[in-house]
């Protein structure tokens, strides 16, 4: 598993999972590596890993193997994708974390739902094939000039089966019925500005987990970690440990 890291001097470990294409969706949290030591891993079927096809149990598996190695417990920040998984990882195995900060997870799926889902993100999965639009995409999220050229090139790798994985990945309230007593505290985060389903999946979190709490942010959408960085650093800072 390819591992981005930033701050290895430092001992505070912060695991940042990426949402679905884009490795680089926390370019603007990078500056907390002057204190922290962040672990960006890339997610099987993405970046450059993207050579793979995504599966869930797979990818999980791996990413347990590579938080036990580190030898302490870390925060997890999980955003789109990345959230989904984070929510599986604290449900299966929440003695590896001290907190997490899970951002639009979609863990309330139906077959209607779903369906929409995929047919948005195949016809995205054409147009990132667009090297212009990635690197587009690339700026708007704050990379400088050589991992933007980067995130173009990964995407070209990308394969169609990963995307299809990847929103029918089968994490959902009902796959992980012990995230209810998840012992650590959780923040479920969302912006207004999103999907009802988004929005629903963190009330819901927080409903049945006394240790979670909800926060819908009024004029976010999907686009808190780039878009609302100074917001979601201080979040992070004051979550940290």
């Amino acid at each position: 598993m390819k591992l981005e890291e930033y701050g290895k001097e430092n001992n505070s470990i912060i695991v940042m999972l990426h949402g679905a294409n884009f490795v680089h969706c926390y370019g603007r949290q990078y500056s907390l590596a002057n204190s922290f030591h962040i672990i960006v891993p890339h997610i099987m079927g993405f970046g450059d890993e993207a050579g793979r096809i995504f599966y869930t149990d797979t990818c999980c598996a791996e990413l347990v193997n590579m938080i036990r190695s580190l030898n302490k417990k870390v925060l997890l920040v999980g955003f789109s994708l990345g959230a989904q998984l984070a929510f599986k990882l604290v449900s299966e195995y929440p003695e590896l974390f001290y907190s997490a900060i899970i951002v639009s997870p979609w863990l309330n799926k139906t077959e209607s739902s779903l369906a929409e889902v995929m047919k948005m993100n195949e016809k995205q999965f054409a147009s990132f094939k667009k090297k212009w639009l990635c690197n587009i995409i690339g700026m708007m999220n704050g990379l400088p000039r050589e991992p933007r050229k980067n995130f173009v090139h990964q995407m070209q790798n990308v394969k169609i089966d990963t995307i299809r994985n990847s929103v029918n990945n089968g994490i959902t309230f009902e796959s992980e019925p012990d995230f209810a007593k998840v012992p650590i505290p959780i923040i479920a985060l969302a912006g207004g500005k999103e999907s009802k389903e988004v929005m629903d999946s963190v009330k819901r979190m927080a409903e049945i987990n006394p240790n979670c709490r909800c926060e819908i942010w009024d004029k976010a959408a999907h686009n808190i970690p780039p878009m609302f960085a100074k917001r979601f650093n201080q979040l992070i800072l004051d979550t940290v440990q």
